[in-house]
């Protein structure tokens, strides 16, 4: 990975995330927390590393259960979308890549706390399937 790419990534917004999410829940009224949707955004700008801040934007949703439904879906768009803009993306038509992703999910909801080597775990499975973006 290019060093200077880590240096510019184009973190996601609490706008963004709320859009994305709106997009697959296509009701004019979604619930989720707005002030727990808010702090994660502060939380999330302190990664500066696209792993890590790949690793910490996925977990967060999920964890978080911040949106009432559709958590697993909301997190892999947003995910998809951050990789996008910083020229990366997942293969979610690779269906090996797809299992491993929701079984991070299932790794990620039955754990109570995750601990930095479930972090560091989730993060290496994660990057096995992010991808160079030529679109």
């Amino acid at each position: 990975m290019d060093k200077n790419m880590e240096n510019k990534l184009e973190k996601l917004t609490y706008d963004q995330i709320v859009a994305i999410h709106l997009a697959i829940d296509e009701n004019d009224e979604i619930t989720f927390s707005e002030k727990r949707l808010q702090s994660n955004v502060e939380f999330l700008d302190q990664f500066d590393n696209l792993n890590l801040y790949l690793t910490h934007l996925f977990c967060t949703i999920i964890c978080d259960g911040i949106f009432e439904k559709y958590n697993t879906q909301t997190a892999i768009a947003a995910m998809d979308f951050f990789l996008r803009r910083n020229g990366y993306c997942l293969n979610l038509e690779n269906t090996t890549e797809r299992e491993t992703i929701l079984g991070l999910v299932k790794t990620i909801k039955e754990s109570r706390e995750l601990k930095k080597t479930e972090l560091n775990y989730i993060q290496s499975r994660l990057a096995d399937c992010v991808h160079p973006y030529s679109g």
